[in-house]
């Protein structure tokens, strides 16, 4: 009996043992599966994901290169089907026509005097404005703000011929008003055609989006410790004194963002420009009139203005005006990167 019970318990004993290997060998096959399935997931993702990042690259990017290939080449290879992305004739007498005919130095130097003193008055204004609104109470600061959030969704062509009229007559805090009860009329200045059509408007913060500017400024002020603020105060800084000594130094971040938004905005406008400049030439009122520059120059010389070499040059134009920004961009990048997400303006 004995015997019998130990081959019994052997043979049970073997039988458990295969079940148990079974059972291994199984979960390990079953392992095996979900982790060649995460394996493949994995590849397949990274050539799905590699794809549309060089999709939305080109998408991108493609006006830049066809920009740039356009400009260096001549109007007979437009025609050439081989020679669409690299030119088969090289060359600069575009870019040189264009710079030419645009002017060039003296709308950048224009466009640079506007633009960089603007973006500055409009970065001081902002920057006030923002933290006013992050730190002192005052009655109706939520509507006061609500509005300044509504200036950013409200179209500039809503509000440009009441900007005219009151750069056209220009009254001082209604000092004109007043001098006219002593003069029989107001007295008043013109700023059309002036820099002041885009100096006044950015001190006061009232410039190409403020808005939004200063919304950012006061989400970057929010975030700041109290107890710097405090502390200032008890060190003996005035209201004024605290936001220059201490605050504005710890959001370099917020206006390293602004400075690069504002003078971007401020370079690339158009529309404010034309209608306030008339001998003041930006580098974008000279890019829109390049076409017909070289139109009546070709009507000076009795000439035909082939309608290919017209193309190249005004893709010239293109290049010479989105050059400064794009070189900017490039040396800055880093800087603008790492303002952005200190700033919390990603997602």
């Amino acid at each position: 009996m004995r015997i019998r019970k130990g081959v019994n318990g052997m043979a049970e004993y073997r039988e458990a043992k295969k079940v148990s290997l079974f059972r291994i060998l199984k979960r390990e096959k079953s392992i095996r599966r979900v982790l060649l399935i995460s394996w493949a997931s994995n590849k397949i993702w990274i050539v799905v994901r590699t794809f549309l990042l060089i999709g939305f690259s080109f998408v991108l990017l493609y006006p830049l290169l066809y920009i740039i290939t356009v400009s260096i080449r001549e109007s007979a290879d437009l025609m050439d089907p081989l020679a669409f992305w690299v030119p088969r004739h090289i060359t600069a007498t575009n870019i040189v026509d264009s710079f030419n005919a645009m002017k060039y130095p003296q709308a950048f130097m224009n466009t640079i005097i506007l633009d960089v003193v603007s973006t500055l008055l409009q970065l001081f204004s902002c920057a006030l404005v923002g933290y006013g609104f992050a730190r002192f109470r005052f009655p109706l600061k939520n509507l006061v703000f609500g509005l300044v959030i509504f200036t950013i969704i409200v179209p500039p062509q809503l509000i440009i011929i009441p900007q005219y009229i009151n750069f056209r007559y220009f009254d001082i805090f209604g000092l004109g008003s007043v001098l006219g009860l002593f003069f029989g009329k107001s007295v008043t200045l013109n700023l059309l055609d002036t820099v002041f059509t885009f100096y006044v408007p950015a001190f006061f913060g009232f410039g190409i989006r403020s808005g939004l500017f200063i919304f950012i400024f006061r989400q970057f002020f929010r975030g700041m410790s109290k107890e710097l603020q405090e502390s200032a105060y008890i060190d003996g800084c005035g209201q004024f004194k605290t936001f220059v000594r201490i605050m504005a130094p710890n959001a370099i971040p917020a206006f390293i963002t602004v400075f690069l938004f504002s003078l971007i905005w401020y370079w690339n406008d158009y529309y404010y420009a034309a209608m306030f400049f008339d001998r003041i030439k930006t580098v974008s009122l000279a890019l829109e009139s390049l076409k017909q520059e070289f139109l009546i120059m070709a009507k000076f010389k009795n000439d035909f203005l082939d309608p290919y070499v017209l193309v190249t040059r005004l893709q010239a134009g293109c290049l010479l005006t989105i050059a400064p920004i794009f070189l900017l961009y490039l040396f800055l990048q880093k800087f603008f990167v790492e303002s952005i997400e200190r700033t919390g303006i990603v997602g």
